[in-house]
């Protein structure tokens, strides 16, 4: 497929055109794809705000119901690499969720053998514009990020690490061998999380703690120093983040890449304890779907547990995630069992003498 039209700076009709072309523009009884894209990928370059936007929409729109294959992706992917650095904020936000799009065309086309590449080189581009400086463009970088599929365990590291981490190839400024462009490298990524979990903005903090437990499940590496940002989440301020980190903890364990370490269990068994309910009943779902290690973090938990429902008799789901600790954990409920029968018969013993 041709690279694009020529483009032209549009005039005012144009960008009034542009209301009706962008988001509208994949609904046309049958329209070639192709045609459709060249000529939004045209209006994208142009000269007025609002007609690059609907463009970008109707990119999104078009893409949506085309096939991975082909050059359709590619065009759509190309257009952005100018838009995402636009003065406009709202030409950036458009941007990001087309190349988000772009992402997801990517990893169906890996899933037949494609270049598995390419989504190292979106995560790095995407992970640039968590950076941004509008709000928005922040959110929704992150929750692109979150659906990324088959990253490098490299990138996904760096994105954890304010520290520049030196690749095998020796060199920050290409992938595997392919050479990145300007002002997009390794380093782009470097402690994207770290900043985003600090964000002052709750909204982004909250979509930065959901992206660290989405991506858990594509490196064990990852998920383990990931786990020490979350954790230090669950001292936040605002509910919703408490909540969402919980709900990222919970997705890691159904993935089974949650391995609870020694030195968190002070910090979650103090979420049981929480004023919250709906924290409380995360926190012991998490717990009730976890593994325990250690013998000594698994009497914490039962401790915790039965603390909790002391100090909450109302909370009877605890019963039930009781039960499912121990089932989880039969070796060791096997060993308190021994240990508490063995207290019992020494009582009974000095009562009978």
């Amino acid at each position: 497929m041709d690279e694009g039209l020529a483009a032209s700076e549009p005039g005012p009709s144009v960008a009034k055109r542009a209301r009706f072309m962008g988001p509208h523009a994949s609904s046309s009884s049958g329209a070639d794809p192709e045609m459709e894209i060249q000529a939004l990928v045209s209006m994208a370059s142009g000269l007025y705000p609002l007609a690059r936007a609907e463009a970008l929409s109707g990119l999104a729109a078009v893409l949506k119901k085309v096939n991975a294959g082909g050059g359709v992706v590619e065009c759509c992917y190309a257009c952005t690499e100018k838009l995402l650095r636009d003065e406009d904020e709202g030409i950036r936000l458009a941007a990001v969720r087309l190349v988000g799009l772009c992402a997801e065309k990517f990893a169906m086309r890996e899933e037949l053998g494609g270049d598995g590449d390419q989504m190292d080189w979106v995560f790095l581009q995407l992970s640039s514009m968590a950076r941004d400086m509008c709000t928005e463009v922040r959110i929704e970088a992150f929750n692109a990020l979150a659906k990324m599929q088959r990253v490098s365990e490299g990138v996904l590291l760096q994105s954890l690490s304010k520290k520049i981490i030196k690749t095998d190839t020796g060199s920050a400024s290409s992938i595997k061998g392919k050479k990145l462009p300007p002002k997009l490298s390794f380093p782009c990524a470097a402690g994207i999380f770290a900043h985003g979990v600090e964000d002052e903005f709750y909204q982004v903090r909250t979509i930065a703690c959901k992206t660290l437990g989405a991506l858990a499940k594509l490196s064990n590496q990852y998920a383990q120093k990931a786990l020490d940002l979350l954790m230090d989440m669950m001292n936040d301020d605002i509910e919703a983040v408490r909540l969402q980190t919980l709900q990222a903890l919970f997705d890691m364990a159904t993935y089974g890449c949650l391995s609870m370490q020694e030195k968190h269990m002070h910090m979650f068994l103090g979420i049981l304890m929480d004023a919250n309910v709906v924290v409380r009943n995360a926190a012991r779902k998490i717990l009730g779907s976890v593994n325990l290690p250690k013998l000594q973090m698994f009497k914490s938990a039962l401790d915790g547990l039965i603390a909790g429902l002391k100090k909450n008799p109302e909370d009877q789901d605890i019963y039930g995630v009781l039960f499912s600790i121990g089932k989880n954990h039969g070796s060791f409920s096997a060993n308190i069992a021994k240990h508490l029968a063995k207290e019992f018969f020494q009582v009974r013993y000095i009562l009978e003498r």
